[in-house]
């Protein structure tokens, strides 16, 4: 499967986590049998989805994480570990971050973006060193987003199908 294919899967389930949400206006909906309300100073916990078209439309405040000091620790942490080691990113980090970026205007999505791909070079350079020696385990995966597991992936299949073309078939 794709990484878009795979992240967009991902991004749909994100979106329909909970988040939570401080009501700054009473409210309530019914739209398509889907009931939800609140009350002035409330916090709720509702899909990420709903909570952000409230936002949107000033009725509520999402609780979201702030992205771009998550980005800036990842980044940091991944320079402590090494280089053969890899920091843990949560699955849906890029998805998360992407996002967040979205709302930016031009000048910090330029600086964000830049401090994107220092992340992602660096991590990108050690996924490729581990993919050729060592098949995904549990460890690993559990470090890596969804789009770093395909990435992971990919890199050991493919890194696999060249050694056994240069060494031939074993029958031969």
């Amino acid at each position: 499967m794709k990484i878009e294919e795979i992240e967009k899967v991902h991004s749909i389930g994100y979106h329909l986590k909970d988040a939570k949400v401080t009501v700054n206006q009473d409210f309530k909906y019914n739209v398509a049998g889907l009931k939800i309300e609140g009350i002035q100073g409330d916090t709720n916990n509702m899909p990420q989805w709903i909570g952000k078209i409230l936002n949107d439309s000033g009725i509520a405040t999402i609780d979201m994480p702030d992205m771009i000091t998550e980005l800036k620790q990842a980044l940091s942490k991944e320079k402590m570990v090494g280089e053969y080691q890899l920091s843990t990113l949560e699955p849906h980090f890029y998805i998360k971050l992407k996002q967040s970026m979205k709302e930016l205007n031009r000048d910090d999505f330029d600086h964000v973006e830049s401090i994107l791909l220092e992340l992602f070079r660096m991590r990108r350079g050690k996924i490729v060193k581990l993919a050729d020696s060592i098949k995904l385990n549990s460890d690993i995966y559990n470090q890596l987003t969804v789009e770093e597991n395909i990435f992971y992936k990919t890199i050991y299949d493919n890194s696999k199908e060249f050694e056994n073309q240069v060494r031939g078939e074993k029958n031969e």
